[in-house]
């Protein structure tokens, strides 16, 4: 293995002896060209067997330790040998006993001596399921990774030690302009009515996670209170505004086959419409869906420049009858935009009176110019016509004087 250069994915699973074992790490550590590692469930692994590996091999891209036991001073020694790794793309340390300590050392993934940056910068995964991570470990995680522009995937599955209040802190990774995140993965923890609303709390605003994964298990200490948590975060209907700013990205909570979302419930509707529509689209069904008749007062204030807008965005949304939870023909949807149009218009009846008679007293200037162009231009035809009758008559004038001197000269 030390001598190999064409070996790309390496996989230790099960356990040696701890002589083989030592034997095998230090033929790893002289290896620079795997590019995915695998050791699985050595009990009482040293991680510091693997310093050279970590620290020398550039060409690391997955790391996965799962159920080594390597527990916080592990990490610790870890963190030491991947800073500033310029390929590493996947950390897994699933079941490895980590708590608070660990996680402090895991936040020196951010680059605190300049302040900003990251240390381990293409990570896109990182998997600490299985461990004994707390509130505080995870808000020391969470205020950490809301730094990556690399992060994608998040898996805290069973850190039963983890409640609503360490929830609360994945706002600071959720609200982060850098977050990327895309799935965040929370199987069997004890979420309850109080962490559902925890998430979707966090998630408000939130425009890049797509999947917040859970187990059944998860999914029955949530009773109506928490689903409507979900709900309400995904389609606000307090207001258009409301809906328009709700979250229209989040696509699966639960299990692949929403399993987990009560049988009849908004929010199987809501996600399935993040699926399957594009963000601006999605918020137009949503206002439709949940505005028969629109309010259209809030937006009387931007008088009749409104009403073009108005139009265009029914007619747009012709094409959004066929995703509303009860689907409508074209007649009554049009029946819908002319009834709000009428609503508008009905609501400012000075402006639009103003605006018929700016409109036929424009029509009627408009008239008055071509008036007074073709008077011009027939003013202008009669000038050319007197200035050639004048020629025609000064050409008469000199033909007579021209006829008379010859009539003289015949008499001579």
């Amino acid at each position: 293995i030390g001598r190999c250069t064409s070996l790309r994915n390496l996989c230790i699973s099960g356990e040696e002896s701890g002589r083989d074992r030592d034997a095998l790490m230090r033929g790893v550590n002289s290896n620079k060209s795997v590019e995915v590692f695998e050791l699985y469930d050595h009990l009482d692994f040293d991680v510091s067997l693997l310093d050279n590996f970590c620290a020398n091999n550039p060409k690391l891209e997955s790391l996965t330790l799962d159920g080594n036991d390597i527990g916080d001073a592990g990490v610790v020694t870890l963190m030491k040998s991947l800073a500033n790794h310029p390929q590493l793309n996947n950390l897994s340390l699933g079941s490895n006993n980590i708590g608070r300590v660990g996680c402090v050392a895991l936040s020196s993934m951010q680059n605190c001596t300049s302040g900003c940056g990251w240390v381990v910068p293409c990570l896109v995964q990182l998997d600490l399921s299985y461990n004994r991570i707390d509130d505080t470990g995870l808000e020391v995680l969470a205020s950490s990774l809301a730094s990556s522009t690399t992060l994608k995937r998040l898996n805290l599955s069973s850190n039963t030690f983890i409640t609503s209040s360490g929830l609360r802190s994945l706002s600071a990774l959720l609200h982060s302009e850098n977050c990327i995140l895309e799935d965040l993965h929370l199987e069997s923890m004890p979420i309850g009515d109080d962490g559902a609303d925890a998430l979707a709390a966090g998630l408000t605003g939130n425009v890049s996670v797509k999947r917040l994964m859970f187990s059944s298990d998860v999914a029955g200490s949530i009773t109506e209170l928490g689903w409507s948590s979900f709900s309400r975060l995904l389609c606000d209907t307090s207001s258009i505004n409301s809906i328009h700013k709700s979250n229209h990205t989040l696509e699966q909570i639960g299990d692949t086959v929403m399993t987990a979302v009560p049988r009849g419930h908004d929010l199987r509707h809501y996600l399935m419409l993040n699926k399957s529509a594009n963000l601006h689209r999605t918020a137009q069904i949503k206002i439709l869906m949940h505005n028969i008749d629109l309010d259209i007062e809030p937006f009387c204030v931007y008088n009749l420049t409104f009403l073009p807008l108005l139009v265009h965005w029914f007619e747009s949304g012709i094409l959004c009858r066929n995703h509303l939870k009860s689907k409508e023909s074209l007649r009554t949807f049009r029946s819908r935009k002319l009834s709000v149009v009428y609503k508008f218009v009905r609501s400012m009846p000075m402006l639009v009176a103003d605006a018929h008679w700016n409109r036929m007293l424009g029509v009627v200037h408009l008239k008055k110019k071509m008036i007074c162009e073709k008077k011009d231009i027939i003013h202008e035809k009669k000038r050319k016509l007197d200035l050639e009758l004048q020629k025609l008559n000064a050409d008469a004038q000199r033909l007579g004087e021209d006829e008379m001197s010859l009539l003289k000269r015949v008499r001579h």
